[in-house]
């Protein structure tokens, strides 16, 4: 990442009042990154390849003071274990596919699935301010293997 970029994530980090440390950066560096959906000990064995001046409290700490700035977004697949990935705005909306199986998680977006969600809060007078949708089940790796 260049010094640009650096700079743009200190940026970001700051209108969160947030310090912009360098464990913080590599962090937020790491989840631009990849759409792997990571859970706190996976980032923090991640950034210690790279940065050897990072501790386990420390990624925590950030992740969820990351988390309540709506810089990270937390999820739960349901085995016990919170992953994280980048916030993206609206306009980049994304649910998941989990398989069961083998934990594999696939990213989509369904316009036709949406306007649904969005009609039936219509239809219920109902104000949506976010939703997350979690689909559980095979993926076809697994179902092939059977």
């Amino acid at each position: 990442m260049s010094a640009t970029e650096n700079q743009q994530l200190k940026q970001v980090l700051r209108e969160h009042e947030l310090k912009a440390t360098t464990q913080r950066i590599a962090l937020l560096k790491l989840l631009d990154a990849t759409h792997e959906h990571f859970d706190a000990e996976e980032i923090y064995l991640e950034l210690l390849k790279k940065e050897k001046n990072v501790s386990r409290a420390t990624v925590y700490r950030s992740l969820e003071a990351l988390a309540e700035q709506d810089l990270v977004t937390r999820l739960d697949f349901g085995d016990g274990r919170m992953r994280f990935e980048r916030s993206k705005g609206e306009d980049e909306h994304h649910d998941h596919l989990i398989c069961e199986k083998c934990g594999k998680v696939i990213e989509f977006f369904n316009l036709e699935m949406e306007a649904q969600q969005l009609s039936v809060c219509e239809e219920n007078d109902f104000t949506p301010s976010t939703h997350t949708m979690h689909i559980f089940g095979t993926c076809s790796d697994c179902r092939t293997s059977q």
